[in-house]
């Protein structure tokens, strides 16, 4: 990705291949026959499948699997620009879908995000709030720091500190205030500080202090020129900070021409709306904030595009490399450990209360339609490679010989 911090890379560099998930160790002893101790015992019928499998060539392991297969994942360890949904995406949508409302599935560094915060993914009418804009910030930063891009050059801030200068510029700087003026010592480092401004509840926006122009960016997908109070009452709170630290005697060397921010000049980057709905604001500020280069977008960010990524951002938070929600730990640890080959009850909620109600129809319904609309968006050679793994991990002859015998009518 060319990502606004300075790096020479191309805009396609940071669009790599996922990591592989985990797979099963065992080999096939031998390709021809493909026979394993667990096939020894199995039935003339059931032995049909594994003919007709060889007959169509299909791969039963990650030796045998054409390059060109898409790779089987677990995390994202950087931000895709595709915002197809991959199989990955629609198993945490289930997961978002039938956890409890205050299931923590999201924890990346010290932003910790529930269920029922990420339900607005997989709803285009709702909005996005602090903890999941702080979340993907916190993507935002490990991707420059994966690309060893100039860290030096920008600033991401989250909308928690922000609205302390939005309070320190209201009421003056409080006594323990002092944890700010450290963070905004850390600006001075920094070209450009992204700064995510929310208007009364209402819209989000992005401010990038530009150090090198000496001005204020406003990126905003509205285009709300006429209401920037909040901006005003920001800047008002942070030069409170920056006074005390020019005041010091040992501040540090730093790269900013003025620190007088309230003194500079605001400049509205965007001209025309580009947000088409009352709800994507947050998602926009999201996609200003990785694509600014301080003149201009690095990539395109239409209402179209914004739609898509939204329900992929269920994906990346849930599946970021760095999520510890010990939900989302357990879940991992099935999957790596394959103690259950069956892979919809692993994405039931670790923490159901043990007095608690059965699912309701509704909720099993719901988890059947989305399990159809993964396997709808499987190949055949996925389906049947992934059914010849679930016989391999069944170790019981009787249950090969009555389950499946029956189940496929043979």
């Amino acid at each position: 990705m060319d990502h606004n911090v300075g790096s020479s890379n191309d805009e396609n560099s940071d669009v790599r291949h996922l990591k592989k998930a985990k797979m099963s160790e065992e080999k096939l002893s031998d390709e021809k026959t493909m026979a394993s101790p667990t096939r020894e015992t199995l039935s003339s019928d059931s032995k049909l499948i594994d003919k007709q499998v060889r007959e169509e060539k299909l791969p039963l392991d990650d030796e045998q699997q054409p390059k060109e297969q898409n790779d089987v994942v677990d995390t994202y360890d950087y931000l895709p620009q595709d915002y197809t949904l991959t199989n990955m995406d629609l198993c945490a949508q289930i997961l978002i879908e039938t956890s409890s409302k205050d299931d923590l599935l999201v924890k990346i560094d010290e932003i910790s995000v529930k269920q029922h915060q990420l339900l607005c993914l997989l709803d285009q009418g709702k909005w996005l709030d602090d903890d999941m804009i702080s979340a993907y910030i916190c993507c935002i930063r490990d991707q420059v720091h994966l690309q060893n891009m100039d860290n030096a050059k920008i600033y991401f801030q989250n909308p928690f500190i922000t609205g302390l200068f939005k309070r320190d510029g209201n009421i003056g700087v409080h006594e323990d205030s002092t944890f700010i003026t450290e963070i905004v010592r850390k600006y001075l480092e920094h070209e450009m500080i992204f700064l995510p401004i929310n208007i009364k509840d209402n819209h989000w926006y992005l401010a990038v202090l530009n150090a090198r122009k000496s001005e204020i960016q406003v990126l905003d997908s509205l285009c709300w020129k006429f209401n920037r109070a909040d901006l005003t009452i920001m800047l008002q709170g942070l030069q409170y900070h920056l006074d005390i630290l020019e005041s010091q005697q040992n501040l540090i060397k730093h790269v900013w021409k003025d620190l007088h921010v309230t003194k500079w000049k605001v400049r509205e980057k965007l001209q025309e709306p580009i947000q088409k709905d009352s709800s994507s604001c947050g998602l926009f500020l999201l996609k200003f904030m990785e694509y600014w280069t301080g003149d201009t977008l690095s990539h395109p960010i239409t209402q179209e595009s914004i739609n898509l990524f939204r329900y992929k951002l269920a994906g990346i938070l849930s599946c970021w490399k760095s999520n510890t929600a010990p939900l989302l730990t357990n879940l991992q640890e099935n999957l790596d450990n394959k103690s259950n080959p069956d892979d919809v009850i692993i994405l039931e909620s670790a923490n159901v209360e043990k007095n608690s109600k059965a699912m309701c129809p509704l909720s099993i319904e719901n988890k059947y339609y989305s399990l159809m609309s993964i396997l709808s968006k499987m190949g055949i050679r996925e389906l049947v490679g992934g059914l010849c793994d679930y016989i391999k991990s069944i170790n019981c002859p009787q249950t090969l010989e009555q389950n499946f015998s029956q189940n496929f009518g043979l």
